[in-house]
């Protein structure tokens, strides 16, 4: 009974005062006629939301899925005093759960981060049009005004869910076998490897694809000496 009532009040610290934040607004937007535009901005925070959550919770439950179901059949002795042991066991109990569970909590703290920006989410839907071309690319100033920190924004977090996958399926293989410690050197059964080396080599093709937007940085960068 303590249990819950813990968690309740904890439940409603959390969700209390950014729900008494909304109210206050949708009333203040609605006083002075301009709730379309509050409803605009929550729908925009919203979705951006729903979109990082599900990619990086995504992300991490699809890494610790294949990498739990690519376990090796038979994990290998260590030493009797495995430090491994009660984790693993715990784990075992609800491996569902518990995966949800971590990749759950990453998604809402992700989520609640990039709904932050909701205005570089605007700014590329409405930008428009300056009607001046750059001499060295050739796009439109509005270009590197609303379109280019858009796609920053989606490369750092695909860079992001990628880290967290490569993470999640690493620590996942090392606590059921697929990594092995053996005398200062890891050791790699062979689906832990390709689901390693994949994770690895997404993270490098999206941060290839980062430098070559860093060239449009330039023309927007200031120069120090």
């Amino acid at each position: 009974m303590l249990a819950v009532v813990s968690s309740g009040m904890i439940a409603l610290l959390l969700v209390g005062p950014p729900s008494l934040d909304v109210y206050v607004d949708w009333l203040w937007f609605g006083e002075v006629g301009f709730r379309s535009v509050w409803l605009t901005v929550l729908l925009t925070k919203v979705a951006t939301f729903a979109v990082v959550a599900v990619l990086i919770g995504g992300a991490v439950q699809a890494a610790m899925v294949l990498a739990y179901r690519a376990r090796p059949a038979f994990v290998p002795e260590r030493k009797s005093a495995d430090p491994l042991v009660p984790y693993r066991a715990a784990v075992m109990t609800r491996p569902r759960l518990i995966s949800l569970a971590i990749a759950g909590g990453l998604a809402v703290v992700c989520g609640l981060v990039a709904q932050l920006n909701w205005a570089t989410v605007q700014l590329f839907l409405h930008g428009g049009a300056f009607g001046i071309v750059d001499s060295e690319f050739g796009h439109d100033i509005s270009f590197f005004v609303f379109d280019l920190p858009f796609y920053r924004s989606v490369l750092s977090w695909l860079l992001v869910a990628s880290v967290l996958a490569l993470i999640a399926s690493l620590v996942t293989h090392y606590l059921f076998g697929g990594l092995r410690l053996n005398g200062g050197k890891g050791v790699l059964t062979g689906p832990a490897r390709v689901q390693l080396a994949v994770l690895a080599g997404t993270f490098v093709l999206l941060k290839a694809v980062a430098y070559w937007f860093d060239r449009y940085e330039l023309l927007t960068g200031g120069l120090s000496r």
